[in-house]
């Protein structure tokens, strides 16, 4: 099992790790991740390894078995072996880009009172799929509220924020 550095300080932007494991397709598990494994529409995280014997760019990252984050070098990239000591540097301007529609998407949800079906976020364009018998009118409105809710500066966590905090 990978230790998931992210939900501890999601603003991290290197931390070491030991490779755990190699997978049978050329992935890379460490004992512990700064990258994101794609999930829930978002894509996996991106950026690199170092280690004594180089550099790895890596492409991407998924979730593997028993809660395992798998790095995806790119193709061609020299690999550290099992046991190295590794620094992850995580590309920063995309993860945060990643996060703030992500949370975008989840004002959204929020202010929208329908089930949502489906979603995907990218750096530059994010949708949500609701479960609607047709299209709200509205979009001003929609938009008007989602913006107050920017300007309340409410906490967001892992767990997020009380239904009951965005009515008040």
């Amino acid at each position: 099992m990978t230790q998931l550095l992210f939900l501890k300080d999601s603003y991290r932007k290197e931390a070491p790790a030991t490779v755990s494991s190699l997978t049978n397709e050329g992935g890379l598990i460490l004992d512990q991740s700064l990258f994101y494994a794609a999930s829930g529409g978002q894509p996996g995280d991106s950026g690199f390894l170092l280690w004594s014997g180089g550099k790895t760019k890596i492409a991407t990252t998924f979730k593997g078995q028993n809660g395992a984050v798998i790095c995806v070098p790119s193709e061609g990239e020299l690999c550290p072996g099992i046991g190295e000591k590794v620094v992850q540097n995580l590309d920063w301007d995309r993860r945060y880009r990643h996060m703030r529609m992500h949370t975008a998407l989840h004002l959204l949800s929020a202010v929208v009172a329908l089930p949502v079906t489906g979603g995907a976020i990218t750096a530059k364009k994010s949708r949500l799929d609701f479960d609607m018998p047709e299209v709200p009118s509205g979009k001003e409105l929609i938009t008007s509220k989602i913006n107050l809710l920017i300007a309340r500066c409410l906490p967001i966590s892992e767990t997020w924020i009380a239904k009951e905090e965005l009515k008040a």
